[in-house]
């Protein structure tokens, strides 16, 4: 049966209305989707500065807690981390941490500063945990891979290979790395000493209590100076331009450094999987160690000194032209200030 002229026009508007209506909610549909997406994103992003700009174990809820717990006793108000100092150098590692976290991570400030569910906290703390870890596992891949290559390059050529697939023959079972792994207080150079340290001998035990030798401009290591290089070694400085390729922050941290510390002992070990304690060395202990040199100063003579290596750090990495990014001028003593305050 055929549709009448009128019956045809009304069913074709009929169906310019409903998909009209179609379009409308696929539109609302968008708008309330979205923002969950972007804050999942923002999320995911947020998380892969954790294990490189934050910490390097801890888990956000942690951090979450240690915070609630200073809350709790009244003992804080935002203000410096030390606000509070604990018995416990766990738990003020962690306020630490909880402060970097919250400026690394907008949406935990604004979760903590609000009235949220605690299993929406629980639900942001699960994600950031994730992306951070994962993060970690592309920075050790990534450097893995990389460093094979860039001590292939050295000159003169090295006599056995060192392979990106199988570290297995690397560590102290290799010339190459395992002079740079070395404690700086045994001499690898030494026949007696390399042995001893490839059968963990007591005497040569290598732990997160000396630093290794790739720590110093040319492995050299002076113990009547014992900072003249530290943290200025050159395979050091190649991997944080490696890691941080595209940096968060117009500026390094001491948390970015130990970050690269740790990932390269990794690379350089014999170790085939990521492990926090290899054989005696504890790489949690050792990031502590590198963080608190650089913020745990004993005097201002070391505050300056750490200050200035920041500086280095800083020119190595993102040029001397750009100082303004990272060491702002103090304008407030330059002659505009002065002589419009003279006015």
């Amino acid at each position: 049966m055929s549709l009448s002229p009128s019956s045809s026009s009304s069913h074709a508007e009929t169906l310019l209305s409903l998909k009209r209506r179609i379009a409308v909610l696929e539109e609302l549909n968008t708008e309330l989707r979205t923002p969950a997406e972007r804050k999942g994103n923002s999320q995911a992003l947020e998380g892969r500065v954790i294990r490189r700009l934050v910490c390097l174990t801890e888990r956000v809820e942690d951090l979450v807690s240690e915070f609630d717990r200073r809350t709790t006793l009244g003992t804080t108000d935002g203000s410096d981390a030390e606000a509070f100092e604990s018995s416990s150098t766990m738990e003020n590692r962690r306020y630490r941490s909880y402060k970097k976290l919250v400026m690394w991570c907008p949406s935990v400030r604004m979760l903590m500063q609000s009235s949220a569910e605690s299993s929406e906290l629980a639900a942001t703390c699960s994600k950031l945990n994730r992306s951070a870890d994962a993060a970690r596992g592309d920075d050790t891949t990534s450097l893995k891979f990389t460093l094979a290559s860039w001590l292939m390059q050295t000159s003169p050529t090295l006599n056995s290979v060192i392979s990106h697939r199988d570290k297995s023959c690397c560590g102290f079972h290799h010339d190459t790395t395992g002079k740079l792994l070395c404690p700086v207080d045994y001499n690898w150079n030494d026949a007696v000493v390399r042995e001893a340290i490839q059968n963990y001998h007591p005497n040569y035990r290598v732990t997160s209590y000396s630093w290794p030798s790739y720590l110093y401009r040319d492995g050299h290591y002076n113990p009547q100076n014992p900072t003249k290089g530290l943290f200025k070694g050159e395979l050091l400085v190649k991997a944080v331009k490696h890691i941080f390729t595209s940096p968060s922050s117009a500026e390094n941290t001491s948390e970015a450094i130990a970050y690269t510390a740790v990932q390269l002992w990794f690379a350089l070990s014999s170790a085939g999987s990521w492990r926090i304690v290899d054989d005696d060395f504890d790489q949690e202990e050792f990031y502590h160690n590198v963080v608190d040199y650089f913020e745990l100063c004993p005097s201002q003579e070391a505050a300056k000194e750490v200050e200035n290596l920041l500086l280095w750090w800083n020119q190595q990495v993102f040029g001397r032209r750009n100082v303004s990014e990272y060491r702002p001028q103090k304008t407030e003593w330059l002659s505009v200030a002065m002589t419009s305050t003279a006015q």
